[in-house]
This record gives structure tokens, C-alpha cells and sequence, in this order.
């Protein structure tokens, strides 16, 4: 498989979808692992409640891991439809995912 071309840094202020179309949020940052210079998760704003669930009151957004990014063009489009989507998904000021302290993905391996 090719790698997408596209910088980390043309993905600021994209809007996130689902697979059918709903909005998730805006893309604010890109946690990136160094080492292996690959995308690790996007950490999204101005999240639609609807789509996300609840969020708690101190949340600033959510955090998407990148493995669930289907495509990049104009927007990002994820995996999932939204009723599929592992979504509520860990983010924000306080929020530190599963309750533990530690933001944990789909597969539920902490994320770093």
C-alpha cells in the first residue's frame, strides 16, 4: 500500500466524517510518533455532540486514533458509519479516557 503524500500539518482545520456522513469535528492536532514518523491520532474540536455522544463538561474535544482514518481529501473521512464509530472516544482538558488515567483505543492497548 502507498503511503498518502499528504502533510500532518494540511490536516489542521479539516472537518471529520463518518463512513455515512456524519460530522465528528475539526481537526486541531496531529500526535505524531517520532520514531516511527507515522500519525498516531488526531485530536479533533468543535466536536458534533450528536454524532460523538456525551462529553464530559471539562472535555475539549476528542482524540481519533489515525487507524480509523479511511481517506484525506477535503475532509477526513473515518472507517466507521456513525452508528458503527467506537465513539465516545477518550479526550479533552481532564479527561483521560477509560477512567484510569490512560486514553485507550478501539483495541484497548494504551495509547502513548
Amino acid at each position: 500500500m502507498a503511503s498518502d503524500p499528504t502533510p500532518v500539518t494540511d490536516l489542521a482545520d479539516k472537518e471529520v466524517f463518518t463512513a455515512d456522513g456524519a460530522r465528528v469535528g475539526r481537526v486541531t492536532d496531529v500526535i505524531v510518533d517520532l520514531q516511527a514518523e507515522a500519525p498516531v491520532e488526531l485530536a479533533l474540536a468543535d466536536v458534533t455532540e450528536r454524532t460523538v455522544g456525551g462529553l464530559p463538561a471539562s472535555a475539549a474535544g476528542v482524540r481519533v486514533p489515525f487507524h480509523l482514518v479511511r481517506g484525506v481529501g477535503d475532509v477526513v473521512v473515518l472507517r466507521s458509519a456513525a452508528h458503527e464509530a467506537p465513539l465516545p472516544l477518550p479526550g479533552g482538558r481532564d479527561d483521560g479516557g477509560d477512567g484510569d488515567g490512560e486514553a485507550v483505543d478501539d483495541d484497548d492497548d494504551p495509547i502513548v
